[in-house]
């Protein structure tokens, strides 16, 4: 993948609250799962890397949707078909989530969503 090239792509996901999908287009994402309806928004990268085998996208939505939980969606490959995306519930949560004990905090604000998926294109 070109370094300047758009970051695209299909993911679907199962389990209770991972059921559905992540939707990567050129101008807009989304997130749809039992829990939380990320309608389209625009975005905004906020980190990339293109390396192959481990492709890693974070991105800042510009606009949440009445029902979506999620501000900022991480997607990093672990495999060759799989995939975690991980929702952040604001900026501030994806930018501290390597401080000491944020990620296993009880404190609702911090709480990640962490979800393995397939990737289908």
């Amino acid at each position: 993948m070109a370094a300047d090239a758009p970051f695209t792509g299909a993911f679907n996901g199962t389990g209770r609250a991972c059921s559905g999908g992540v939707y990567i287009r050129e101008k807009t994402v989304e997130w749809i799962s039992t829990y939380s309806i990320c309608k389209p928004s625009r975005y905004e990268v906020l980190a990339k890397d293109s390396t192959a085998g481990h492709q890693r996208i974070a991105v800042h939505i510009k606009s949440r949707s009445r029902r979506c939980l999620y501000e900022v969606f991480e997607m990093e490959q672990t495999s060759t078909y799989g995939w975690n995306i991980n929702g952040y519930q604001s900026l501030a949560s994806y930018r501290n989530r390597a401080l000491p004990d944020w990620r296993n905090s009880p404190l609702e604000e911090r709480l990640i969503l962490s979800c393995p998926m397939v990737r289908l294109n």
